[in-house]
């Protein structure tokens, strides 16, 4: 048993905050000198430069992990210290006099067999990608060191001496040694106010950099930390800790646990990767070993290290980081969050290292699983160095090797990739973020539900209520969605947190369910003030009736006000409606950022982009109105409705998070609307209890009904019809609508509709003249729309006789001839196709069975229908034909 060294020392003022900046994994009890003899020392100094990738902040705060943890003998340091190489005769001369190490206060130190110790910390200025000279004077003779086996790093002794003081280099030489001794990582100061995590590298022979340069500058940890500085699009500062525990020695897989997913998988990861400085994020690349030590068949061989690989992720996603749960004056440095795992494809194997053809069928089936069940996580390493760039090339093209073995540029184009599938969103969680409690990109920095009172699901930036801001009952009314919302009077009552919560400088994303129940006034649910306007408004236009999510570029009377919303009309009032904003931070020579998008109900709305963002983080987070002062008692823009579950990201979510896969889009909505289903045989109620028809009229539920259905409901083609609670069908995305229908007299009149106020969206009908059914959409709202019509052959629409109608939209995709399509399928068979390049929508507007209407409050249909209606369905996306078939 031991006690891991904590991320936090000190309290108050003192406390100091800790992360790794280099690192070196213990995997050999006898370090080997180039002639494969054992390294030995006799009372000697070792001096052991390590290249760090993280520098200091501005307490210079330094200390070092020395390790016996493969020693078979306890070791003793009789002092010890720290220095910066002097970078213009490098080597083992140091840039000024070295600072003593101490351990509890002495400077001498026993490490017992399979121990580990930590100094003391010291004051040091370490810049970025420096490199630091550690110095070790071992006690007495020493037959076998125990550390690192293959370091790829120059080692220097001295003579029999105390030389951890000297500043020169005259009384060191360079040693022969293939591994590094002792030193286990170097940690630095970060600011407790704000801490920067690290990335542990952990793996094999691709981590490790067996045969890159022997100057200890090259391992990929090295050159993931260069392409971070270079990065055109970063600032030149390494923003994380990259810390490299690769071996060469045996598999870094774990032992079998015989399942796929161990919870506490057999493997050396507590001190390799978890007892690091503030892991936040673990990039695995390991398996070629395992795969080039299995003599079985390459499936035997593939699923071994599948499991293992899967193991890997299971253990290491179910950690938190260790800021996650450390405390400085009482309060948590930051909210709980779990490390993030990357995973990579497996790399050819080379002539150095060559594999079977069973092995290589192996290395395939790996990657090919990898890709398959992780694709947010993994990070094609086998595509970056093959020969054609793919994860299945058996082969690494010639400009990455040397000599048959992996070269500097083999390890450069790993970094590279790394870099690229980081800043690219091809993983799903980019590195360093803190990702709270275990469940993905979609985890709020911060969660008000607003049932009861302002508290956030942090502790840390309550909302306090302000005039007429009460909290209720009323809330949304979907799954997932909190029971209770918080209500406004469109006048005094507003929301103010306790202090600023959305950087806006930054990538950012801001979500809520919002209900408005008038439009008399600008109304603002959603903003975070400047002194003279807003960094952002989430509120609603009165001029385009819809959704908007706007930002300013200036805090003056000249500043401009970028807008992203929906169409006009698709903000419907009294009616809950999921808002999600993102934010991309401008980055310059990247015409991607600077990017403002909006989703209503899980589906883009619309974008807009500012490039000069601004921010005040002297000013609240305000829900129900804004706000130019902390102090204001008064908002104005206030928004008369109410808010619920209001979330935070310190990220902006990509399109596939926003939208209706999101963890924060209820269960059992796509694309904004339910899949819902309304059986029709003794009342108005749906499947999924979101949606329920309302009888107006005279419609009757009676047992008449298509075979195998116990009822349907009859309308007297007049007065009678059925509207659901709110709209069901998206008609601007892709959609299905199915329905069994029976018409008693034929009139030109409709089963099924979705209205806009001029039109319908669609219409589910029976075309008199042709004596045919028929799915009818609108182009426009008004009297200049067309209307695409897909319908049956004459004739083919049977009078008081029950038919199966299925319709479906694809949506239309710019540049793609595949979309806009609509199809009618009668009992099973496609009967008629058309196509539509503007659909129309309005989200206020009911579903309606025997009729349709122009307005929600409608109380008599138009187009009424004379005959029976049963089992009406609703899909979110467009169904095959296999799949309408199936439905009968």
């Amino acid at each position: 048993m031991g006690v891991r060294p904590l991320t936090v020392t000190g309290s108050g003022t003192s406390a100091q905050h800790w992360v790794g900046t280099w690192s070196s994994v213990q995997d050999t009890a006898k370090i080997q000198q180039s002639g494969g003899t054992a390294a030995t020392v006799n009372g000697q100094t070792l001096r052991i430069p390590a290249h760090v990738s993280l520098g200091t902040d501005s307490g210079n705060g330094v200390r070092v992990h020395l390790s016996n943890a493969m020693g078979t003998a306890p070791v003793t340091f009789d002092a010890a210290s720290v220095a910066v190489q002097d970078t213009t005769t490098g080597g083992a001369t140091a840039a000024a006099a070295p600072t003593a190490l101490t351990f509890g206060g002495t400077t001498s130190v026993t490490v017992p067999a399979g121990g580990d110790v930590t100094s003391s910390p010291v004051t040091l200025a370490v810049t970025q990608q420096a490199t630091v000279l550690v110095s070790l004077q071992v006690h007495g003779s020493v037959s076998s060191m125990a550390g690192h086996a293959a370091a790829r790093t120059p080692v220097w002794v001295s003579d029999a001496a105390n030389r951890t003081g000297d500043t020169a280099a005259t009384k060191y030489t360079q040693t022969t040694y293939t591994g590094l001794p002792y030193l286990a990582g170097i940690d630095v100061t970060t600011p407790t106010s704000a801490p920067t995590g690290s990335l542990v590298l952990y793996g094999d022979q691709s981590v490790n950099g067996d045969t890159a340069s022997s100057d200890g500058r090259h391992h990929l940890s090295d050159a993931i930390t260069g392409d971070i500085v270079d990065d055109p699009n970063g600032d030149g500062t390494v923003e994380y800790g990259v810390l490299n525990v690769g071996t060469n020695s045996n598999s870094a897989l774990p032992q079998s646990t015989f399942s796929d997913n161990p919870t506490n998988a057999l493997n050396p990861l507590d001190r390799n990767v978890l007892a690091q400085g503030n892991v936040r994020t673990v990039l695995v690349s390991t398996g070629a070993t395992d795969l080039l030590n299995c003599s079985s068949d390459a499936d035997t061989c593939a699923t071994n290290v599948e499991k293992g690989l899967a193991a890997l992720n299971s253990q290491l996603s179910s950690y938190f980081t260790d800021d996650g749960q450390t405390y400085i004056d009482g309060r948590p440095v930051t909210q709980n969050a779990n490390i993030t795992v990357y995973l990579t494809t497996i790399p050819p194997f080379t002539a150095g290292r060559p594999g079977t053809a069973a092995q290589e069928a192996a290395r395939e089936q790996v990657n090919g699983y990898l890709l398959d069940n992780f694709p947010t996580q993994v990070i094609d390493f086998a595509a970056a160095v093959s020969t054609d760039g793919t994860a299945t090339s058996s082969t690494v093209k010639a400009a990455d090797l040397s000599g048959g073995n992996p070269s500097d540029a083999y390890y450069a184009d790993l970094a590279g990739r790394y870099l690229n599938d980081t800043n690219t969103q091809v993983v799903g969680i980019a590195p360093n973020l803190i990702v709270p409690e275990a469940t993905g990109g979609d985890t709020p920095d911060d969660e008000w539900e607003l049932a009861a009172d302002g508290a956030d699901a942090r502790e840390d930036n309550p909302f306090t209520a302000v005039g007429g801001a009460t909290f209720n009952a009323g809330g949304p009314n979907a799954l997932n969605a909190p029971a209770g919302a918080t209500s406004f009077d469109g006048n005094t009552g507003f929301l103010e947190s306790d202090h600023t919560a959305v950087n806006t400088l930054a990538d950012y994303t801001v979500s809520a369910w919002v209900k408005l129940d008038s439009a008399a006034g600008p109304a603002t649910a959603i903003c975070e003030g400047t002194s003279q306007h807003q960094a952002f408004y989430l509120g609603y236009d009165r001029g385009n009736q819809g959704w908007m999510f706007q930002t300013t570029t200036t805090n003056d009377d000249s500043a401009d006000f970028p807008t992203a919303e929906g169409d006009t009309g698709t903000g419907a009032l009294g009616t809950w409606t999921h808002l999600l904003v993102t934010y991309t931070a401008p980055v310059d020579g990247d015409a991607g950022t600077g990017v403002m998008s909006i989703y209503q109900n899980g589906t883009l709305m619309g974008t807009a982009t500012n490039l000069t963002p601004q921010y005040d983080s002297s000013m609240p987070l305000t829900i129900g109105g804004c706000v130019n002062s902390p102090d204001t008692t008064t908002p104005y823009n206030a928004f008369p409705g109410s808010v619920s579950d209001v979330q935070v990201y310190p990220y902006a979510m990509s399109a596939s998070d926003a939208g209706a896969s999101s963890v924060i889009v209820p269960a059992g909505w796509d694309n904004g609307m339910p899949e819902d289903e309304w059986k029709l045989n003794a009342n108005g109620t749906d499947t999924a209890s979101l949606n329920p028809f309302t009888p107006s009229g005279t419609a009757t539920f009676g047992p008449d009904a298509p075979s195998g259905m116990s009822g349907s409901i009859t309308f007297d083609g007049s007065t009678g019809f059925l509207k659901s609670k709110q709209s069901a069908v998206n008609t601007l995305g892709s959609y299905t609508v199915s329905a069994w229908v029976k018409i008693n007299s034929a009139l030109g009149t409709t089963a099924v509709c979705q209205g806009t106020t001029q039109h319908q969206s669609f219409y589910l009908s029976y075309d008199k003249p042709s004596a045919a059914w028929m799915f009818q959409t609108t182009t426009t709202n008004d009297e200049n729309s067309d209307f695409p019509t897909a319908e049956g052959d004459p004739n083919s629409g049977s009078v008081g006789t029950w038919t199966h109608l299925v319709a479906t939209f694809r949506a239309p995709v710019a540049g793609d001839a595949g979309t806009d399509n609509m199809a009618l399928y009668q009992n099973g068979t496609l009967v008629g196709t058309a196509a539509n390049r503007s659909p129309q929508y309005d989200s206020s507007m009911p579903l309606t069975v025997g009729g349709c209407v122009n307005s929600a409050s409608a109380t008599a249909p138009y187009l009424a229908f004379p005959g029976s209606v049963a089992d009406v369905h609703v899909y979110p996306r467009t169904l095959s034909a296999t799949e309408v078939s199936a439905l009968r």
